[in-house]
């Protein structure tokens, strides 16, 4: 007679069936069940641990099958990497579930080869990605591929380097002739970042306790970023949080120019409100940029990307004399090759213009 607990029954029809256990996965985990039947007791239970040996090296080859896979070990080299900062991680995790993964679907670790990778270079290329991008995309595969010591090398697109955009002078003049007297805050901090070069995310993290009137500094050490949300529990799948800048070298402060401190100053607040908005919320690096580009299309003004002005700050400090090292630093840049390879044309321009201050001696 079937036992408690044993998984057999007598059925309608007379037969015992007996159940077993098909499937686990990597953790052990019951996945699927399957059933064995027999005239009597005896031969349905004989008839299962036949079964059952006969399971376990498939079932073991399952599981390995499994956890070989790309998808599978691209998610575990992304949970090995929870520690980076939410920017790098976010990056990283639409990266790999948005171009990675869904090409490598069904694939297993043992069919990478320089083929595959090459057909997946392609792929991106077919999908009209620009080559910073597919670069990106290749770096992150580089780093799993280091990470699983599979050794195969492969070229990724050179990225062409965009020539910068600036402001002409005409454009900043209507620029400074409307913000430099406005009582809107939004507006005043189109012109501070001409003068500042911030980044739109460390604009909108700035609060008035950042700015040291006294010292004439704005100290820069946080960053408004919207990154993936780890929460599982929540439904939205981003969130806005403010962090520390990427890198070491973007925690700096910036000299504040004597004409725009003179403005500045009026518009102070208490030390812990957000500047943007003069309270104790913040208003997100999306919708400061709405209100951006709504206040260029107002002015008739060109619709430039917010990174415009940095550029121009940029130019406009080399044409009047500040040297690349220190510019990097007021920039925030990790090396001062970073600021010369963006403004290296600007420097030779500006070599051009002190050359030809020389003049003859003699006439």
């Amino acid at each position: 007679m079937p036992k408690k607990g044993e998984n057999i029954t007598k059925r309608k029809d007379g037969r015992y069936e007996a159940k077993y256990v098909k499937e686990r996965d990597e953790l052990g985990r019951i996945v699927k069940y399957g059933s064995v039947y027999a005239k009597s007791y005896c031969e349905v239970k004989r008839k299962r641990e036949e079964k059952l040996k006969n399971l376990t090296s498939e079932n073991k080859k399952l599981i390995s099958d499994k956890n070989n896979l790309i998808s599978v070990a691209l998610k575990e080299w992304l949970d090995a990497k929870l520690a980076l900062k939410d920017s790098s991680y976010t990056n990283y995790y639409s990266i790999i579930n948005s171009k990675i993964i869904p090409f490598f679907a069904n694939k297993t670790i043992n069919d990478i080869n320089e083929t595959l990778i090459l057909k997946f270079i392609k792929k991106l290329q077919e999908e009209n990605l620009g080559n910073k991008r597919i670069k990106d995309i290749g770096l992150v595969l580089k780093q799993f591929l280091k990470y699983k010591n599979i050794n195969i090398k492969f070229e990724l697109p050179k990225v062409t380097k965009k020539k910068i955009t600036t402001l002409n002078n005409n454009e900043i003049a209507i620029i400074e002739s409307i913000t430099k007297n406005s009582k809107d805050i939004k507006e005043f901090a189109i012109l501070l970042d001409l003068f500042t070069g911030m980044r739109i995310g460390e604009l909108c993290a700035l609060k008035w306790q950042d700015i040291d009137f006294e010292n004439k500094v704005i100290h820069i050490s946080k960053t408004l970023i919207r990154v993936k949300n780890k929460d599982n529990a929540s439904d939205k799948k981003t969130k806005i949080i403010v962090d520390t800048p990427k890198t070491q070298s973007s925690i700096r402060d910036i000299p504040i120019n004597e004409n725009i401190l003179s403005y500045l100053i009026k518009f102070k607040k208490s030390d812990d409100t957000y500047l943007l908005t003069e309270n104790k919320t913040f208003i997100t690096p999306k919708q400061y940029y709405l209100f951006y580009q709504n206040f260029l299309k107002s002015n008739s003004l060109k619709k430039y990307n917010f990174h415009t002005l940095r550029h121009t700050f940029a130019t406009r400090a080399i044409l009047c004399g500040i040297d690349i090292k220190t510019l990097s630093e007021i920039l925030g840049h990790s090396s001062v090759k970073t600021t010369l390879d963006l403004y290296v044309h600007i420097k030779k321009d500006e070599k051009l213009f002190q050359i030809n201050k020389l003049s003859f001696l003699t006439l």
